[in-house]
């Protein structure tokens, strides 16, 4: 059970954090950007990679259950489809977010809050 009163969306305050973060002429020039902005992102990513990685793992057992459904029709090849290149596409941002996740954390290793 969730102890949160708060709803926590962590795609959404990535995608409002990143816009904010320094860019040079080689992309995000981490050392540049503010400490909390990267300690903040790093905790928006690991959250989302976990997200991901669970939900990866429940629509595949999800899938490997339906396996009747598909095969008699019921539900479409198209269906399979759209969710294989879903799939394909959340571990694709897992991997993304990792290395951002690893670059935010390279940078704040020693902050410490006051």
């Amino acid at each position: 059970m969730n102890t949160r009163t708060v709803a926590y969306h962590p795609m959404r305050d990535l995608l409002k954090r990143l816009p904010l973060l320094p860019t040079g002429n080689k992309g995000i020039d981490f050392p540049a950007a503010d400490v909390s902005l990267l300690v903040a992102i790093g905790d928006d990513t690991d959250t989302m990679i976990q997200i991901i990685n669970h939900g990866v793992a429940t629509l595949g057992m999800l899938l490997a259950s339906a396996a009747p459904v598909i095969e008699d029709g019921t539900v479409g090849a198209d269906d399979v489809e759209n969710l294989g290149n879903l799939l394909s596409e959340l571990g694709d941002m897992a991997a993304s977010l990792m290395s951002l996740s690893a670059q935010c954390r390279r940078q704040t290793f020693d902050f410490a809050p006051e």
